[in-house]
């Protein structure tokens, strides 16, 4: 599908499709201010259609979300990935299709596909960095959905989640050697570029158990989780490279380690500041993942209709090798500031993320303006800043300006 047909069927087609649902139809324009090579856009343009079902029917609860996205260059594009399994981004994907069941008082079951999230410290959590995310995109922060089952309930002071994912669902990567990946274009022997061998990630998934407990003023908690960890170790085979028309090519393998993890959490009121706190030790015997032991504290503040959130998060164990190859621990140590406020006219929201050990960072910035009850107009920017060995200044010609127009009904 391509852009102006997607845009018509959003923006006038959508509200007929939508009797009975709740969700939103979106066509998004991004300008960048440079281009890592010849392939990258300096404009962009999608457009999004989110359907959105949820049914109680005692004793159960269902829900049903999908969309539907169309973007101006989705030749690569998976068309439909219910599993989210396939490395590219599929135009066509399942968000929610779950249901849960009171099987007694107190005790819940839930089966079929969602999101994830344990996090009690807000911008980075051990707790849910390991799940898995769409980078194509690297600026969303967009968390992908798991097959699982969830059992839920209370015994006592204790409330509980344990959660059993049979299947995969690798990270989402960009392209190799687009403004979205970080890694170099070019060397002595001209223009690098990237072959993919990645193999079918595995089938297995993970398992975690979660205990939470209230004692006096103090929220407490700890889990455990093991099995696959869903984000890739990449390994560059220079041995293997091969000479092109204007240079080399390296061939770019993905493979998947197993690893544990133990995590305890806490929090609790302290005057106007609600303070969080995390701590996890993860192990691996893979050699080029390593072990990791990881803290975060972070405050959170109202003012009026706003929030004020600042983390700080960092690892005490050091990487194997390149902490960029490591994902989720690629910007640790960092610190994280996110302001956010509702107004008349609408809201906005100001996010700096400073990862500390390059001097490097993100600067995101976000106004929407509500035009009607259903309608909005959003602004923002995203602004990586610093050196380039960094994750986030690596990222320098991603920057760029989106405007946006949502129907939400």
């Amino acid at each position: 599908m391509r852009l102006p047909a997607a845009l018509a069927l959003l923006l006038w087609g959508a509200p007929a499709l939508a009797q009975g649902l709740s969700g939103y139809a979106e066509a998004k324009g991004v300008a960048f201010s440079e281009r890592a090579s010849e392939g990258d856009p300096w404009v962009a343009g999608w457009a999004t259609l989110l359907l959105k079902e949820e049914q109680r029917l005692d004793p159960a609860s269902l829900a049903a979300s999908l969309r539907v996205e169309a973007l101006s260059s989705d030749e690569d594009a998976a068309r439909f990935d219910p599993a989210d399994r396939d490395p590219r981004r599929s135009l066509l994907s399942v968000r929610e299709l779950w249901g849960r069941f009171a099987l007694a008082q107190a005790l819940d079951l839930q089966l079929g596909r969602f999101e994830l999230g344990w996090g009690k410290t807000d911008g980075y959590s051990p707790a849910d960095a390991f799940l898995p995310r769409d980078l194509t995109d690297p600026f969303a922060d967009e968390k992908l959905p798991l097959w699982a089952a969830r059992l839920s309930g209370q015994r006592g002071p204790v409330r509980f989640e344990a959660v059993a994912v049979p299947v995969t669902t690798p990270w989402r990567l960009p392209d190799l050697g687009s403004r979205n990946a970080p890694v170099p274009v070019s060397s002595a022997a001209g223009r690098i570029e990237y072959e993919d061998q990645e193999d079918a990630p595995p089938v297995p998934g993970f398992g975690a158990l979660r205990l939470l407990a209230v004692v006096g003023d103090w929220d407490l908690g700890a889990w455990g989780r093991f099995g696959v960890r869903p984000a890739p170790l990449l390994t560059f085979r220079a041995d293997l490279s091969q000479p092109g028309s204007s240079g080399v090519t390296v061939p770019v393998e993905r493979r998947y380690a197993r690893e544990e993890g133990v995590g305890l959490e806490l929090s609790r009121v302290v005057g106007p500041w609600v303070v969080r706190a995390e701590a996890a030790g993860l192990f691996s015997r893979d050699p080029d993942l390593g072990n990791a032991l990881i803290g975060t504290l972070g405050a959170e503040r109202g003012f009026g209709d706003g929030t004020l959130l600042v983390t700080l998060a960092g690892n005490v164990v050091d990487p194997p090798g390149d902490a960029a190859l490591l994902f989720d621990r690629a910007l640790l140590p960092a610190l994280i500031a996110a302001w956010n406020r509702a107004e008349a006219w609408g809201s906005w929201k100001v996010v700096w993320t400073a990862a500390l050990a390059h001097r490097d960072g993100l600067v995101k910035a976000e106004a929407g303006y509500d035009l009607a009850d259903a309608w909005k107009l959003t602004l923002g920017g995203e602004l990586p800043y610093g050196s380039e060995r960094g994750p986030l200044g690596a990222l320098h010609a991603a920057r760029r300006v989106h405007l946006a127009l949502r129907y939400s009904w």
